[in-house]
């Protein structure tokens, strides 16, 4: 069963591997920075966070063990198991998408949750897309009963083509709820009161998704051939679905670990600094110098605190609030 591919099995795991650690990296920041703020607390977004990471470790070791059984001898293969793999893969690859995702829509909720029109869209897009990726698991569960005195290639088939069937469904939702995530925050980041500069960093931050978009359609793609009996590479649409997962979470991370940036790292450069200062002064003898004052950071840089240009009064948060 084994074909030619774009992407070897040793590439496709190594920048697997990377993004994950990435990943695992960039949630633990952002969990440590809302902890830290709220005394204690993690809020929704946070949490399906970590989910979100453990179901894309999970099925990024349960794709790479898929693939390595597909592209391997056809008389090598135990159909009991691999049915058994099949059934595993879909329950987390519905639970991937939704989870990987979930967080950045949350955190609009968050940040820009003023606007009534947003908390619309964002609740729909979460319901809908549950509803789909429930139902197609369903359909898939159904279509693919573990029965080891059937296993047999041609009842494979039919759990492979619905598996199939799933996915490209599934993928579709995909590349519409990574649509919706990019051109959500657009309006909102324009009217930002904030220096251009900075409304441009901020866009690029969460535009940064749009590299999860062209790997969603890339993987939808070669679903749909495989759907019509095209389907010859396997192990790229599983990179390109381990590429969506891994960038959503780190879009989802990013103003956290920018609070995170901001407190821990760059204070920790400027306090250095300012003990160098100071023990220079002190050794000099001087009683007429002062070590300069670190300038306290902007309201953006240190606390990621927006304010509505249409409600003067209200603050748009860029991380977990103090509790009041």
């Amino acid at each position: 069963m084994s074909s030619s591919t774009p992407i070897t099995i040793q590439a496709a795991e190594g920048v697997g591997i990377t993004l994950i650690v990435l990943a695992t990296a960039l949630v633990s920041a952002r969990c440590f920075t809302n902890y830290s703020a709220t005394n204690g607390k993690l809020t929704t977004d946070d949490y399906t966070s970590i989910v979100g990471l453990c179901f894309l470790i999970a099925t990024f070791a349960v794709n790479d063990v898929l693939t390595r059984i597909l592209t391997g001898p056809v008389e090598s293969i135990d159909l009991v198991y691999l049915q058994k793999l099949s059934v595993v893969i879909i329950i987390l690859v519905q639970a991937t998408l939704w989870f990987s995702k979930a967080p950045i829509l949350f955190l609009y909720l968050k940040l820009f949750g003023i606007h009534r029109w947003l908390r619309y869209i964002s609740w729909l897009t979460l319901l809908i897309s549950a509803m789909v990726y429930i139902a197609g698991l369903i359909f898939t569960l159904v279509r693919c009963p573990i029965d080891p005195s059937n296993a047999t290639f041609p009842a494979y088939q039919v759990c492979a083509h619905s598996n199939t069937l799933t996915g490209v469904i599934s993928g579709f939702v995909s590349v519409v709820v990574d649509g919706i995530m990019f051109s959500l925050p657009i309006p909102i980041i324009i009217g930002l009161n904030l220096k251009l500069s900075k409304k441009i960093g901020l866009g690029l931050t969460f535009f940064s998704g749009i590299l999860g978009i062209v790997a969603s359609v890339v993987a939808l793609y070669y679903k749909w051939q495989a759907l019509y009996g095209n389907g010859t590479q396997f192990i790229v649409p599983v990179f390109c679905f381990t590429i969506e997962g891994a960038v959503a979470i780190l879009v989802g991370c990013a103003p956290a670990v920018k609070t995170f940036w901001s407190r821990y790292v760059s204070r920790s450069k400027a306090d250095k600094s300012q003990g160098s200062a100071s023990s220079y002064s002190f050794r000099g003898g001087s009683s007429s110098y002062k070590a300069g004052r670190v300038p306290r950071s902007t309201t953006w840089e240190g606390s990621d605190e927006h304010i509505n240009r249409a409600t003067p009064s209200s603050y748009i948060r860029m991380e977990t609030p103090q509790g009041r």
